[in-house]
């Protein structure tokens, strides 16, 4: 069950954080993007400067046993506590919109390394860099992207105690990292060590090698479709470029999810495992067994709620041929229209070829009859909708239980724009279409742009109550401060999710 343990208002769509960890010391760690658009515009110093936001930073909070009193706890070990202008749980502070964050699991023998936390933060105009994130430290952004400074002036008078990242690459190399972990498998040990992340944009794989010598990280870019050993037959040396994510299992051994179109929604998604083929562990090596899973709850067995019989369609009647043998007579062969005859009618409810306005008078329809009675010839009518009707649509169709959310409003149907939406509006919008549950609101037009149709609602805020989407709380008809890029969408569900 849905329980909302911390909201964040965000100024604007973009930069909605990239990663939520448990880490060794059971508490919860949340990494938060600086608010979004360009250069973290917000305030004197932007958000990810102002202690006192929660935006571009990393916080750290407790949510152990919080069925009842505080939903989290503030651990006694954060590094802002006690200070009066900073928010409690932050941990630390000075980010973009980190994406993909990881803890190190450390050496499989000597443990070193274990619990570093590894994170890629996202570039504004030139660089993206990895970070090795430690509790109370600044790491710099909107003083610095990279190693170079952005905001001159911030740069300028930016402490000597700013962490540095330790890589950064410039953005005609990629241009949205995607962070990774650093490999602690078996089944290839000379990845041992190395910390493997990508770039969503340009689809290079990389991987970082600690010098422990002079703690700098050395670069490699990982061979998956250049050099001789790459060329070699039968090993796989390409992949979908848009690297969303990356994951590793009990074993330690390292995965990746890329996409063929630069989208984290689609439905284009291919998951590939990391495998070094120039040496890989001997036979029955590698045998981990499965941690034991701690849950709260006892286990419940599934019972539908619902049962969902589809009706099927009522079938047209069909005209009976004329060849059929009448009552004590030799079969008949069909009467053959005139030439040309456009307009004719088949007299024993056969059909005539080409009828495209004429009558069948046993009943039957003519062939391209579409929407005309058969006694009076007139089109039948449909019912417009009522104000305040709603409809999904997606890819140019009906959507099902899924899709951009459009609604008719005096004569004319438009989108609604995702500025405040929700899932309570989602609910609405759900109820609406006869569904009981809603399983997400989809902002920043997931199911396309209804750019045909004008934008009709904006500030949309729902109770969850309401009986139409018109009924909730919404600027004037028509208002708006929105582009298509912003319709709103919903996905719907006939059980609970």
């Amino acid at each position: 069950s849905l329980r909302i343990i911390l909201e964040i208002e965000e100024p604007a769509s973009n930069h909605n954080g990239g990663e939520l960890l448990f880490g060794d010391d059971e508490y919860l760690y949340i990494f938060t993007g600086d608010g979004g658009m360009a250069g973290d515009p917000f305030g004197t110093f932007g958000n990810a400067q102002n202690k006192s936001a929660l935006l571009g930073k990393v916080l750290r909070i407790d949510v152990n046993n919080n069925d009842r009193g505080p939903l989290y706890r503030i651990p006694p070990d954060n590094p802002f506590v006690s200070d009066p202008t900073a928010r409690p749980e932050v941990y630390a502070y000075g980010v973009r919109n980190m994406w993909r964050c990881s803890f190190d699991r450390g050496d499989p023998q000597t443990k070193q390394g274990k619990g570093r936390l590894f994170c890629g933060d996202v570039g504004q105009n030139k660089y993206e860099e990895v970070d090795i994130v430690e509790k109370g430290k600044n790491y710099g952004w909107r003083a610095r992207e990279g190693f170079s400074c952005y905001d001159k002036k911030l740069c300028t008078n930016s402490s000597l105690d700013d962490v540095l990242p330790i890589y950064a690459y410039p953005h005609k190399m990629g241009k949205s990292v995607t962070g990774g972990y650093v490999y602690r498998g078996c089944e290839s040990p000379n990845l041992n060590g190395l910390y493997i992340f990508g770039d969503f944009m340009s689809g290079r794989l990389m991987s970082l090698k600690e010098d422990h010598a002079t703690g700098e990280w050395q670069y490699n870019e990982i061979c998956m479709g250049t050099g001789q050993t790459c060329m070699f037959p039968g090993l796989i040396n390409n992949y979908y470029q848009y690297i969303i994510s990356f994951a590793e299992d009990e074993a330690g051994d390292q995965y990746f999810l890329s996409t063929g179109v630069p989208s984290a929604t689609a439905a284009h998604g291919v998951v590939y495992k990391v495998v070094d083929t120039s040496r890989t562990a001997p036979p029955g090596k590698c045998q981990v067994e499965p941690s034991p899973v701690k849950v709260k709850s006892k286990r419940i067995p599934f019972v539908p709620k619902e049962k969902f019989i589809m009706k099927a369609p009522t079938p047209h009647p069909r005209l009976k041929s004329t060849t059929e043998a009448p009552r004590g007579g030799e079969p008949q062969t069909p009467r053959s229209p005139a030439p040309g005859n456009r307009g004719g009618t088949a007299e024993n409810g056969g059909r005539t070829p080409g009828n495209r306005g004429g009558t069948a008078e046993n009943g039957g329809r003519a062939p391209g009859n579409r929407g005309r009675t058969e006694e009076g010839g007139q089109r039948r009518r449909k019912r417009p909708p009522g104000n305040g009707s709603v409809r999904l649509m997606r890819r140019g169709r009906r959507g099902r239980a899924r899709g951009r959310v459009e609604i008719f409003i005096d004569g004319e149907w438009g989108t609604v724009c995702d500025d405040g939406w929700g899932l309570s509006a989602a609910a609405v919008v759900c109820r609406q279409l006869g569904f009981p549950h809603a399983v997400r609101a989809a902002k920043k037009a997931e199911f396309g742009q209804g750019s045909s149709l004008r934008i009709l609602l904006d500030d949309v805020q729902c109770s969850g109550q309401e009986r139409t989407l018109l009924e909730c709380s919404h600027a004037d008809v028509g208002t708006h401060n929105c582009s298509h890029e912003e319709d709103a969408g919903v996905e719907c569900s006939r059980e609970e999710v």
